[in-house]
């Protein structure tokens, strides 16, 4: 199933979400122990604002009716630096947790306080099961006989594709979040200008194209909800799981 327009743009974002971590997480490395929190609002609300204005453009060719964009609203506004906060808090909170399995592991192994602080900004912007599997590879490395160079050498790789995957799994999760969010927001603010008419159309939510699709998403595609309203699951439209790749389009009933 091809995807929705706003699913392209959860992607478009996605990307941009992705890059800004990676380079907090390089920047959050070099300048420990003075981390400053990852914070993905301006992209979270430029998502959501980028959505809005495409579902009203879709609106309009679908009713046939000029309809000025207005979704920059303090409502909306709020509605991103909040959810922006609540992401910031999140990444941070799984930070500083790794650096306290870090310390915790330190104090188990005896490492000097000048090897946890080079673990530390290794290991910065990984989540703290992350850290723990690093640790027992090194460990591993270690055990078959490897120098040290050589395991900083495979550990940093390892490294690399973890905080690569996080790095696409907030990407994709904050981003879908936020242009669905300004898609619901441009059909309600339709309903109420009296434009749409929640009597004639209604949500269909659609599942991705990618070939991961989970039973959860996949119990949901085609079902139906009100404007504004819940769907069957109870949530308000996708995503409903991190790197929910899912969307929402508007159809009659």
């Amino acid at each position: 199933m091809a995807d929705t327009p706003i699913q392209a743009i959860g992607d478009e974002y996605a990307v941009k979400i992705s890059e800004a971590f990676q380079k907090w997480a390089e920047e959050a490395q070099a300048a420990y122990p003075q981390i400053v929190p990852f914070d993905p609002t301006p992209i979270i609300l430029a998502a959501m604002l980028a959505a809005g204005e495409a579902q009203t453009a879709e609106l309009a060719a679908l009713l046939e009716v000029k309809i000025e964009y207005d979704l920059i609203s303090p409502e909306a506004i709020a509605w991103a630096k909040k959810y922006g906060a609540d992401q910031v808090k999140y990444v941070h909170a799984g930070t500083k947790a790794a650096i306290r399995q870090i310390t915790l592991s330190g104090l188990r192994d005896g490492l000097s306080p000048q090897a946890q602080r080079k673990a530390i900004k290794q290991l910065v912007g990984l989540l703290p099961q992350h850290v723990i599997a690093v640790q027992n590879y090194r460990d591993q490395l270690f055990k078959s006989g490897m120098d040290e160079a050589s395991v900083d050498r495979l550990a940093a790789k390892k490294i690399k594709k973890l905080l690569n995957w996080r790095a696409s799994n907030i990407g994709l999760t904050e981003s879908h979040t936020s242009a669905n969010e300004g898609m619901r927001r441009a059909n309600e603010d339709a309903v109420k200008r009296g434009v749409l008419d929640p009597k004639e159309y209604e949500q269909e939510w659609v599942v991705s194209g990618l070939k991961n699709v989970c039973e959860k998403c996949l119990a949901m595609s085609g079902k139906r909800a009100p404007i504004g309203g819940t769907f069957s699951n109870g949530s308000r439209g996708p995503p409903i799981h991190p790197s929910d790749h899912c969307g929402v389009v508007l159809v009659r009933k």
